[in-house]
């Protein structure tokens, strides 16, 4: 549903599909504009309820749909798998929101994986250079918290890491769109891979300034002036040198940040700079002047939480937590980050359709000889193993390689296989290749649990 201007509100009756963090933000955002007619629609009852707000919670929250005028949905909830794709022309986001009523330069950046390093760094590297700018995330505080679009706020520029969540049905004209990478993710929400496809590409379309990693060309061969980064293009590393137009412009020392699919994110970043610079007609100079700045933030900023991060030395096991890899592919990366340093290694699997092939190579390759399986890896990572009872230990051969299983659902177990099994100095990883929706209705769970488990049981005997 396109919004034109808050006027559109008035008077209308608007439900709130699914009342969490944007649920929340949205209904302050409703009472701030006087929105007088107010649903709340959710599967859960609603705690500390408001006299003057209505709710329709439980099995029927989803009925009636089509006597509101607006439907404000949560990026969460799937049009496709809970019959919502015939109520588009009533259905809005908060990201729609945004989009259409904000009229300064928007950076959004997308992709399956590593969207918040880049969205990070680029905001560090603005900011570095004096710019009024704001960062906003996919999945914290939502933008209408972030930006007080109704007193018009403003920036020069607006870094918006985008999930594919949030992209469907949007055709807002922005400054810059970047897509970064497109794997096989989200296809439960998105019911097929043309689906989430078309999720990241259909803004590209609408933007001023299109950037697009070189490995994705075939899928946007019929959209023009687009900017490719990466092999074979002006945007590139090679020999720990980055290079725009085929000139030198920033080396590779004294970053914090560490890893291959780093440099590409710094590949990225410099394309969106250079942008910048030919919009604003700019000499080299000032281009210079901004991967400077670009260089102060990657000397400071080392990682994300959840993405590869230390949790330190306990017991003389280096544990890392990269809970936020839902994909093989970012599992794959976090292994070849490593390489045969990681001895035991935690894995997931929810059914999005994943190929696992290439990850069972990479764990044989590095010879990684512990793993935990939670519910249900097995069927698609490896083999059927339900002959084999919770949290008790066996093993198998796996391609030539003995390696030594647990399976569990619970997060204290793991790390107790870990601690016993993990040959001191070497590494235990936390990376997923799949959600873990099976056990925990939020990540945030699973990453809590996950450091909480690991200090208890420090300096303890297993």
């Amino acid at each position: 549903m396109k919004i034109n201007n808050l006027n559109q509100f008035k008077d209308k009756k608007v439900a709130i599909l699914w009342f969490w963090l944007e649920g929340k933000s949205s209904l302050s955002f409703l009472e701030k504009i006087w929105v007088l007619d107010i649903t709340i629609l959710d599967k859960n009852d609603i705690e500390n309820k408001k006299e003057n707000i209505k709710y329709i919670t439980w099995d029927s929250y989803l009925e009636n749909l089509s006597t509101f005028d607006i439907i404000i949905k949560a990026p969460w909830i799937s049009p496709y798998q809970n019959n919502l794709l015939w109520l588009s022309n009533k259905i809005t986001t908060q990201t729609e929101i945004f989009t259409s009523l904000y009229s300064w330069k928007i950076i959004w950046i997308t992709g399956t994986k590593w969207k918040s390093t880049l969205s990070t760094i680029t905001y560090l590297a603005l900011k570095n250079a004096w710019y009024k700018v704001k960062l906003v995330w996919n999945i914290w505080a939502p933008v209408l918290d972030e930006i007080d679009i109704i007193n018009w706020e403003k920036y020069d520029y607006i870094v918006y890491e985008m999930s594919s969540y949030m992209l469907e049905w949007l055709k807002p004209k922005l400054y810059i769109w970047l897509v970064n990478n497109i794997y096989d993710c989200h296809l439960e929400w998105h019911n097929w891979m043309k689906n989430y496809t078309y999720s990241k590409l259909n803004i590209l379309k609408n933007s001023k300034h299109k950037i697009a990693n070189i490995e994705i060309k075939d899928l946007i061969k019929d959209i023009d002036w687009v900017e490719y980064f990466w092999e074979g293009t002006n945007y590139l590393y090679k020999e720990k040198q980055f290079y725009i137009d085929w000139a030198s412009i920033l080396k590779d020392q004294w970053f914090l940040i560490n890893w291959e699919h780093n440099r590409l994110n710094i590949v990225w970043i410099l394309a969106i700079l250079k942008q910048i610079k030919k919009d604003k007609f700019c000499s080299l100079w000032i281009l210079s002047r901004l991967v400077n700045w670009l260089k102060q933030a990657l000397e400071n900023f080392k990682w994300l939480p959840h993405r590869l991060e230390e949790i330190w030395f306990y017991n003389n096991i280096l544990f890392i937590d990269d809970g936020i890899a839902t994909t093989p592919e970012s599992t794959i990366a976090a292994i070849n980050t490593y390489e045969q340093k990681i001895w035991t290694l935690f894995l997931w699997w929810y059914d999005y359709g994943f190929d696992f092939k290439n990850l069972v190579e990479i764990i044989i390759k590095n010879k990684i000889e512990n793993i935990v399986l939670f519910p249900d890896s097995w069927e698609k990572i490896f083999w059927d193993v339900s002959q084999y009872e919770y949290d008790n230990e066996f093993k198998l051969n796996i391609k030539w390689l003995d390696i030594n299983f647990i399976k569990t659902r619970s997060m204290e177990s793991a790390v107790k296989f870990a601690y016993k099994n993990t040959k001191p100095w070497m590494i235990c990883l936390l990376s997923n290749a799949s959600a873990s929706y099976g056990l925990w209705s939020w990540f945030i769970e699973k990453w809590t649990q996950f450091q909480k488990y690991i200090k208890q049981y420090w300096n303890k005997t297993i």
